[in-house]
């Protein structure tokens, strides 16, 4: 237990000087008493408009995650849209998104589904989100003016998230092993693999990949039109390419291992972005807050409240664990 809680409090420590070093590197370039009158003078209208966007990409992203699980059973929207929202909940109180592994936990148990299977579903999501990304980001990084050089920071990205998965993946690996008491590591890597791997049943389906890859970016898109509204709130302008540019980068960008709520890497490279278009560091700086905000409270507050529904604690979303909540009723 002793090295359990020593294990968390390096990845917090980590996870915060990481995070302290890009808003180091972000605030130096900006002058913050104009950011911060730009942000106050915000159209509450725009940002209106934006919370409502951000709340229906969050709806199609829980109809994806829904039909990853149909294999294993039939989920209803709102359980699916409530531990989608858990695990964006946690993942403000955890570094390095491990607020997925809470969300498998919690979910898989009450879904009665297993929990490598569920997390198996939740890599999918990761994988097809970030490839979609990442395809995206560089094909706009080499139409759009002034983005061909954020072609190669995609990449640094990529490579970072996808190292990220490895080592958590590791980790899981280490746990599953002890688990099960296994001494051979070529066995239990194989079950591991097979038991994660089972997440893209669903995937077996042509119609279903492609409702998949149709999810993915029709949530993209409601994410870039959020981006549009906020923007319009601060009052500057940027064409939908550019809005597109911006906020693959800023999905990219949570990759990074860092703090929780991806804190101040998030920061960093929105305003570098947005001032490659010729924004003003400052209004870069106004608007990038805004939308992590409204990305981070939107879908948070509707997962702590749904664990306060389901009688989850902070500490047991926190860890993954907690007293059985009422099983879900079949769709």
């Amino acid at each position: 237990m002793r090295r359990v809680i020593e294990s968390r409090a390096v990845r917090v420590v980590a996870g915060l000087a990481v995070s302290l070093a890009f808003l180091a590197a972000t605030v130096r370039q900006v002058d913050l008493q104009v950011a911060l009158r730009l942000l106050v003078e915000a159209q509450p209208a725009w940002i209106v408009v934006a919370i409502g966007l951000v709340s229906t990409e969050v709806l199609l992203r829980a109809l994806r995650w829904r039909l990853l699980l149909r294999p294993f059973r039939v989920v209803p929207v709102r359980y699916a849209a409530g531990y989608l929202c858990i695990g964006y909940f946690a993942n403000t109180l955890l570094p390095a998104r491990l607020g997925d592994l809470a969300r498998a936990a919690l979910a898989g148990r009450t879904l009665g589904i297993p929990q490598l299977a569920t997390l198996g579903t939740i890599v999918v999501e990761r994988l097809a989100d970030g490839l979609t990304i990442l395809a995206l980001v560089i094909v706009l990084g080499l139409a759009v003016t002034g983005a061909s050089t954020l072609v190669g920071t995609a990449v640094v990205l990529a490579v970072a998230g996808a190292a990220a998965v490895a080592v958590l993946l590791a980790v899981l690996l280490v746990a599953y092993r002890l688990r099960l008491h296994e001494t051979r590591r070529g066995g239990a890597l194989v079950a591991f693999i097979q038991r994660i791997a089972i997440g893209a049943t669903a995937l077996r389906s042509p119609v279903a990949f492609v409702t998949v890859i149709g999810y993915t970016l029709a949530a993209f898109g409601l994410a870039v039109s959020a981006f549009l509204a906020t923007s319009a709130a601060v009052g500057i302008t940027v064409t939908p390419l550019q809005a597109a540019v911006v906020m693959g980068g800023l999905a990219l960008s949570t990759a990074i291992p860092a703090a929780p709520g991806a804190i101040g890497t998030y920061e960093f490279v929105g305003v570098a972005i947005l001032t490659s278009f010729g924004v003003a560091p400052e209004a870069a700086l106004a608007t990038v807050l805004l939308v992590h905000a409204i990305a981070l409270l939107v879908p948070s507050l509707a997962g702590l409240a749904t664990a306060w529904v389901l009688h989850f604690n902070v500490r047991d979303v926190a860890v993954g664990t907690g007293a059985d909540s009422p099983p879900v009723p079949a769709a």
